[in-house]
């Protein structure tokens, strides 16, 4: 774990914490912030830092308390020290993300103590990491907390009352609450300070203040030793007002020995012995001061008119009493801001210190209100806010770590140097083991996979919890086996899928993990699919993460992989998980493999850039614009220098609400020379907030979008384009595209273009990585005899202007076929509309109510585009609510409205449902699984990663949610989702992740990665729903499967005619639709049967054996074998759609004859995708963007109905309101066709438990070998079921 970071370097908080603990559905609250008002007469800029003073904390409460007002809660609790526990915590509330961390302290621990410390000196401040560990008792210190506001643009001194070990450090006339611990027992009360300096007559002065930044007008204060040697001007108005009127006198050993009389330029700076007080008095007060001589007999007396042990005055109570009480309307109570806040127990046995972090997009921070409310949800009973903004910080020792580490986020990036801190001890012996703890030492990392191994370290623990070298002994009972010891470590090997208990001992004191064994490892996926090294000097760290067949994910060892990296490139580990890569200098590109057995994976790696000019502008005929929604011109003008050629575009884009885009269009694209890793153009903005994108083809023929950021400034600045990691390369860029996705804007535009250049690398030949094709998405069989079927269609995008569109009329033949298949349910899966008008609406009900047949109900999802020329209340008036819930037979359904981008976008209620539904189906006796239907999937399979849910974070908790329910309930979920263009499946931590594709308008990718347009069944038998607490994959199939249908213009099957007894041969087939070719593989659904044929798809019913069939065919390698003497005809259906072929077997006696020509359209293997044949989506026409799937989707992040965000063929998932950074860490579905990964499942030692077999991978050609994965095939079997009347 991090340690604490010095002074100026960044604060490690962040990576430090690992705190989530997969813990179950109930929402961890993040306390409300303290937003902080210095009012009074010392008034802070109201830019200080110390002003936006605030910080919330969480103690270490049950999980149900800090669950209350937010959503995806997740939270981890250590121990700290006897009596002290930490607990770290996360929530997404309606306003965005918050985390925070807890001390919880139980003061009866005789063990435990608090103190207030600073460094010697009042007005001063130092690092918090030093301030915890000074004094006598540093070596004592576990935990610190920032604590008071302080003066923090002068003199750095705390703004309000402290006392440190009884003594008074700083006194304040301010009457602000405190928190305070007298006798024992913490109290929240005032904390005020008085005093008088008692003359020799026996006359006495009033001293306001002790050591106080700022003295109020007309008042004497005190100064000690303490004060340190900043000048005295400041606490009497200085720097910009100091007072005319001033005086001071030095008193020690009770007689003035210096004396200023009224002084007109400040004070300056004053030396004062230790034991002496200086008093000093402005205006009023001056005038006593100046009175007194050298000589003069003053007794000084001052402190806190209460009596405690210690205490620090806060800004602001809030929470009193067990109440949250009506605060003022300053801003800085109202705004959110990172927070520091304690509280305590109604009885004053409990202490809870509170830092939230803020002003990110990690945490949003909070209100006072709301951290008040946080507090009385964790159970005290009173709380005041301390000191937060950008000094909020925590650092505590964990229990058996080495030192303390900083646990929050500082909102500056690092750790600030405050003037005191609240500082946590524990005097309980350190060398007197009283406990063990075993950990693993990748941090959260408790699976492994079969024949991979995880470390783990065991360690005593002394009475005060920090750790202790002893000798112990590993043992484990389950699924793993202790493999060998090493200096306290121990190395843990998986054997079979299960769970394992790993134990260490050490004397009579033990601990205990728990460990799961996933399924075979499938793949590998590197933090990083590419790597670029610009310079010697550059570095870059890999992770590996296996998968298994379940889309179960952990990190993977550097002991278990072997690296091999081409000339050029050197390779380094830490022992543990992590690989640095470096170039040498002696290649410009090579490659990096890692492998597991006989999974492998190989980055591409580079070395050094170079700048490519993309565009030429000196000749405007190279170009035509084209625009959506909008009218625009283009003129030729100059760069910034005046010199370069530039391209000038005026658009207007105050004709509609829904998308519009103006496009500056290369006549002949230009193709880069090398692999780019970015773009970057200047341009000249209008402050009008058009979003810029660079459209590019990839060298996959997939047509994408790369966003810059939304042109929010005047004049000329640099824009620039990041290419998402991925993308096929290298890349053509087609044109620069100018896009509003924001209803409420309506402007005229001016934009000017020059110098866009390409940062390339050198181009890398590598593999590419074979893709994962998830068994729940049947290559073969059927759900047609499942109990339940649910049919869903999406992505029609029709526009009531234009009633007779082929968008219309793809929406109308979807239904047609949906409803001749007579399903349960359809659900349509959002963007049925295009622009959201009431029109469109309208057509909508109106195609509904021609083409569907109303005994069979139907729930409407909306999409993005239900709100993307108009509001939500236009779908909610037309169709009703927009999130909906229902159960069918024993399983629920549930639809969430990810309109705007997001789940929050619809309303942070919605996941409560989805929650309470969770619950529900667990707790029920009824129910077996959940489905969940939106429009926006968690992540995008495509490279692009441009259509997914716009917070990647919110979609990881999803996952983690939604794992956790499967894991702890033995019962199934699954998620179905549209908006990308392509069908999909993939799994992730047990559950089944499918997307739609188009269901009228053209899709987005190729036909190898799913782009085809139809609709999609769903087959679900309840009886199959609880599968325990050790399922399978076949399990999960076995519950939910789902048949893709394509729209089936014309189907081809291409077989030898003739094979010789025990040969084979290659056989593929094709369908069309809409002039497009689409090759019969994952994800097509089809189904093989004939006369004379054996259709070996993996099954329990491919092994029967049948003397009467004359071939053999298994359709995921595209292969026929010849078993005896005959004649057979192969049938195969897509959609309802067949086509058959006859073969001839000949003897083993008979004359070889040579194979004939094949059909000319088919090749054996499945063909390339043809060239499209639909419109250039970047032409002139209205709706030019939406045929093509590539623009015309609103920009996620968006909160509102009036921000659209996340796309579909618009590509990102984030959009103009603030382009979204790439998640920090990619957790996608399985089957990208980028995963990296071998073409066999590694298993490094024990075998597989039963039902755990290696699954199917294949790749987008029909020929990968994959006959002997297990579930791809689990149609002939698992679909065979009859449906039953009771399950419907």
């Amino acid at each position: 774990m991090p340690r604490i970071p010095a002074p100026g370097e960044a604060a490690t908080a962040g990576a430090s914490r690992s705190r989530r603990t997969r813990g179950g559905l109930r929402a961890l609250a993040i306390a409300a912030a303290l937003a902080i008002a210095v009012p009074g007469s010392f008034a802070l800029p109201a830019d200080s830092p110390s002003v936006l003073a605030p910080a919330t904390a969480q103690a270490a409460p049950s999980e149900d308390d800090v669950a209350k007002g937010g959503v995806f809660a997740d939270s981890q609790t250590r121990r700290v020290a006897p009596g002290l526990d930490l607990t770290t915590f996360s929530r997404l509330e309606s306003a965005g993300w918050n985390e925070g961390s807890v001390l919880t302290a139980d003061l009866t621990e005789q063990t435990l103590s608090m103190d207030v410390v600073d460094n010697g000196k009042v007005a001063s401040r130092s690092p918090l990491g030093e301030l915890m560990t000074s004094g006598e008792r540093g070596d004592q210190a576990v935990a610190a907390i920032n604590s008071a506001f302080f003066d923090i643009n002068f003199s750095d001194a705390p703004v309000y009352s402290s006392v440190s070990n009884g003594e008074s450090v700083v006194g304040s006339d301010s009457h602000r609450p405190a928190f305070t611990i007298v006798g024992g027992k913490a109290v929240v009360q005032a904390l005020t300070t008085s005093g008088k300096a008692t003359l020799g007559d026996g006359s006495a002065i009033d001293l306001a203040t002790l050591n106080d930044p700022s003295l109020p007008e007309g008042k004497v204060g005190v100064y000690n030793s303490r004060w340190g040697s900043y000048t005295l001007d400041r606490p009497i108005g200085g720097p910009d007002k100091v007072s005319a009127h001033a005086a001071y006198a030095l008193v020690q050993d009770g007689k003035v020995v210096k004396a200023s009389g009224i002084v007109e330029k400040g004070v300056g700076e004053q030396e004062i012995p230790e034991g002496a007080q200086l008093l000093l008095g402005r205006e009023e007060g001056a005038d006593k001061v100046a009175a007194l001589k050298v000589g003069d007999k003053v007794d000084v007396a001052i402190g806190p008119d209460q009596d405690v042990d210690m205490g620090v005055q806060g800004s602001d109570q809030i929470l009193t009493n067990g109440e949250v009480m009506a605060m003022n309307d300053d801003s800085l109570v109202k705004t959110s801001h990172p927070r520091t806040a304690i509280g305590v127990s109604k009885d004053g046995s409990k202490v809870y210190a509170i830092v939230l972090d803020g002003r990110s997009a990690n945490s949003h921070g909070m209100t006072l209100p709301e951290l008040g409310q946080l507090f009385k949800d964790l159970g005290a009973y009173n709380a005041v806010n301390l000191d937060g903004g950008g000094s909020s910080a925590m650092i505590a020792r964990a229990a058996g770590d080495d030192g303390p580490a900083v646990w929050n986020t500082p909102s500056d990036g690092d750790v600030r140097s405050v003037s005191d801190a609240l500082v946590f001890y524990s005097s309980a012996p350190k060398d007197e083991i009283s406990d063990a703890q075993l950990s693993v030492v990748l941090e959260n990392e408790n699976a492994v996979f079969p024949g991979l191994h995880r470390t783990l370290e065991g360690e005593g623990l002394g009475k005060n919890l920090a750790p202790l070298a002893v000798d112990g002994e590993y043992t484990a009972e389950g699924a793993a086996t202790v493999e060998k010891i090493d200096q306290g470590t121990a190395i843990v090997e998986g054997v079979e899928p299960g769970e394992a208990t790993i134990t260490y001992e050490t004397g009579v004191h033990m601990d205990s993990v728990t460990m799961r064994v996933l399924g075979d490892l499938l793949a590998i996926r590197p933090s990083a699919r590419t790597l670029s090294l610009p310079d010697p000097d550059s570095t870059r760290n890999v992770t590996l993460t296996g998968i298994d067949s379940d889309g179960h994910r952990a990190r993977i060892e550097t002991q278990d992989v072997k690296v091999e990296a081409s000339k050029g490139f050197t390779v380094t580990d830490d022992g543990l998980g992590t690989w640095t890569i470096a170039g040498t200098g002696d290649a410009e590109a090579g490659t990096v493999t890692f492998s597991v057995g006989e999974v492998e994976t190989t980055i591409p790696v580079s070395y050094g850039t170079k700048e490519e000019q993309v565009f030429d502008f000196t000749d405007l005929g190279a170009f035509k614009d084209g625009n959506a929604r909008a009218a625009g011109s283009l003129e030729p003008a100059k760069g910034e220098n005046g010199e370069d050629p530039a391209v000038r575009m005026q658009f207007d884009f105050t004709r509609e609400t829904a998308t519009r885009g103006y496009y500056l269009i290369a006549n002949e694209p230009v193709t880069l020379e090398g692999n780019a890793i970015s773009f970057s153009a200047d341009v000249k903005g209008d402050s009008n907030g058009v979003w810029p994108r660079l459209e590019v083809i990839d060298a996959k023929g997939t047509k994408t979008n790369i966003n810059g950021d939304n042109i929010t400034f005047d004049g000329w600045s640099k824009v620039v384009f990041n290419v998402p990691e991925g993308l096929a390369q290298p890349l053509t860029v087609n044109a620069v595209r100018l896009m509003e996705t924001r209803p409420g804007a309506k402007y005229k535009g001016d934009v000017t273009i020059a110098n866009l250049t390409a940062t390339t690398t050198t181009v890398v030949e590598a593999e590419a990585g074979k893709a994962i094709h998830d068994p729940a998405l049947l290559t073969v069989g059927s759900v047609a005899d499942r109990p339940q079927r649910v049919a869903v269609m999406s992505d029609a995008q029709f526009v009531a202007r234009d009633p007779k569109s082929p968008s219309v009329e793809g929406a109308r033949r979807t239904l047609r076929e949906i409803k001749a298949a007579k399903p349960d349910l359809l659900v349509i899966n959002g963007d049925f509309v295009d622009e959201a008008t009431p029109e469109d609406f309208d057509l909508a009900k109106t195609i509904l109510e021609e083409e569907w047949d109303p005994s069979i109900p139907y729930m409407y999802v909306p999409g993005n585009h239900e709100i993307m020329g108009g509001k939500i209340e236009n779908f909610e008036k037309a169709f009703g609510a927009t999130q909906l819930d229902r159960n069918l037979g024993r399983t629920k359904l549930l639809t969430l409205n990810t309109a705007g981008g997001s789940l929050r976008s619809g309303g942070i209620d919605q996941i409560e449902k989805l929650e309470e539904a969770l619950a529900e189906v667990e707790q029920s006796d009824a129910l077996t699984g959940i489905v969940v239907f939106f429009h926006h999937p968690p992540s995008d399979p495509l490279p692009s990663k441009s259509s997914q849910l716009a917070d990647q974070r919110e979609a990881r908790e999803l996952e983690r949610v939604l794992g956790e329910f499967r894991d702890r309930s033995g019962k199934s979920a699954a998620v179905v989702n549209g908006h990308v263009g392509v069908f999909h499946g993939s799994a992730v931590e047990g559950v089944t992740y499918l997307v739609n594709g188009n269901s009228g308008k053209n899709p987005a990718g190729t036909p190898e990665t799913g782009g085809f347009t139809g609709w999609t069944m769903l087959g679900i038998n309840p009886g199959a729903g609880k599968v325990g607490s050790n399922p399978t994959t076949a399990d999960r199939v076995a519950w939910l499967a789902a048949e893709t249908k394509p729209w089936v213009d014309d189907l081809t099957l291409t077989l030898p005619k003739v094979l010789a007894e025990g040969e084979s041969a290659d056989f593929s087939a094709v369908f069309t639709q809409d002039g497009r070719t689409v090759p019969v593989a994952w994800p097509v659904t089809a189904q093989y049967s004939g006369r004379g044929v054996l259709v070996d798809d993996g099954s329990e019913a491919a092994e029967v054996a049948d003397d009467s069939a004359v071939i053999r065919v298994n359709p995921l390698t595209g292969e026929v074998t010849a078993i005896r003497p005959g004649e057979a005809e192969l049938v195969v259906t897509v959609n309802g759609r067949s086509h058959s072929q006859c073969i001839t077997v000949e003897g083993a006696s008979a004359p070889a004859k040579p194979a004939p020509e094949e059909e000319p359209s088919d090749s054996g293997v499945a063909p390339a995708e043809p060239a499209p044949s639909e419109a250039d989506p970047a032409g002139g026409a209205e709706d030019s963007d939406e045929a093509a799937g590539t623009d015309e989707d609103p920009a996620a992040g968006a909160e509102g109905p009036d921000e659209v965000a996340g796309t579909d063929e618009d590509g990102a998932a984030e959009g103009p309101a603030g382009q979204a950074e790439p998640p920090a860490k990619e957790d996608p579905g399985m089957a990208s066709a980028d995963s990296g990964t071998a073409s066999r499942p590694a298993r490094a030692t024990a075998p597989a438990a039963s039902g755990h077999a290696p699954l199917p991978r294949t790749g987008v050609e029909l020929g990968g070998a994959i006959a002997s994965l297990m579930f791809l095939g689990l149609g002939s079997v698992l679909l065979a079921r009859s449906r039953k009347a009771s399950m419907k």
